[in-house]
């Protein structure tokens, strides 16, 4: 575990706000366990494995062991680690008892929206179905799903609240993302109200960290990040003029957990920075001055036909106001998260 997950998974351990007892010895299963977002709270779970001996059972379902091992690292070798090798948009099986579902299988990168929407559709409506149905059957105490704000669409609203729903075209090819999320969504509402299942949604914002895989994930504050570890310029491939909201994983992972355990069942919770929200053009002249000693400058560059870029530039501030009701508020400035994030590359690379 690199020095800046730990140093993240120990505040969170300190929150005051988070009772984490409430998942020792529990057996919680991941889907898409290598991504982004779900890797983090595996590390999170794996801390509380090693420093203070939770004994809890990771059951991290992927569909790439040799990307599982870069990953995780020993820590996959564990006891209380357990990869599953499957597809989760095929109905699969997990033995034993499982007492939190954790459903976070999904490809959000823009570049495949355009190349396979099928791809993109899937793991947010089969895939939702699959896990459901597992949580379900296995009287699971929770089930969290990972949602997107992208689900709003077009708003024209200040301040965007959980309750609000934005204009999407369904016949847009983009909004194979989108619409497919809103389903989701509804399926976990219906499981809820027909099964009594505590099941939870969340709605991340534009989220980084330690976790980003480089290699695979071209959206924007990826490649900044990848940037800047190389010494390039800040590429650009639009005008830079759309904003978004942004959140560190620190904060998201805090988001997630206190969602998942003091959530309401059936209900959605957006999990963003509200501090944090910035026009991409913005943001690339944060990361020139966060970082003087790379010398790197910004640079505009022609997108290819694979790329879709969101038509809704101007998003709307995401309100946080109904996670903060649980006792949750974002800690990491926009520059600080920055910092972690290469600082944390940066380590992996010695």
């Amino acid at each position: 575990m690199n020095r800046i997950i730990l140093k993240d998974c120990e505040a969170l351990f300190n929150e005051k706000t988070m009772d984490w007892s409430r998942i020792k010895n529990a057996a919680i299963l991941v889907t898409g366990a290598c991504g982004m977002l779900p890797a983090y709270m595996i590390w999170m779970m794996i801390y509380l494995n090693e420093y203070h001996n939770y004994h809890i059972k990771i059951l991290a379902l992927c569909r790439n062991a040799k990307r599982a091992s870069v990953v995780f690292g020993e820590y996959a070798e564990r006891d209380y680690f357990e990869l599953l090798l499957t597809d989760v948009t095929e109905p699969f099986q997990a033995d034993g008892p499982v007492d939190y579902v954790i459903h976070a299988a999904s490809t959000s990168c823009s570049q495949y929206f355009g190349t396979d929407p099928v791809g993109v559709i899937m793991p947010n409506t089969q895939g939702t179905f699959h896990t459901l149905e597992l949580a379900r059957k296995k009287r699971a105490k929770g089930y969290l799903y990972f949602s997107s704000s992208e689900i709003y669409g077009r708003i024209d609203k200040e301040f965007i609240e959980e309750k609000d729903c934005g204009y999407l075209d369904s016949m847009e090819l983009r909004s194979c993302y989108g619409e497919s999320k809103r389903l989701g969504e509804n399926l976990c509402k219906a499981y809820s109200h027909q099964y009594g299942l505590h099941a939870v949604v969340v709605r991340p914002a534009q989220t980084y960290g330690p976790t980003m895989n480089l290699e695979r994930d071209t959206r924007v504050h990826s490649g900044f990040v990848s940037n800047i570890l190389n010494h390039e310029p800040l590429l650009l491939k639009s005008d830079g003029l759309s904003s978004r909201n942004f959140c560190y994983l620190y904060d998201g992972v805090f988001g997630y957990f206190k969602a998942l355990l003091d959530g309401e069942a059936g209900e959605a919770y957006n999990v963003s920075n509200p501090e944090s929200k910035i026009a991409i053009c913005d943001l690339a002249e944060i990361l020139v001055k966060a970082f003087p000693e790379r010398k790197i400058e910004i640079a505009y560059a022609n997108h290819n036909n694979v790329y879709l870029e969101n038509p809704y530039k101007k998003q709307s501030t995401i309100s946080v106001e109904k996670l903060k009701a649980l006792g949750w508020t974002p800690r990491i400035s926009l520059e600080e998260g920055f910092r972690r994030t290469v600082a944390s590359f940066m380590e992996e690379k010695k």
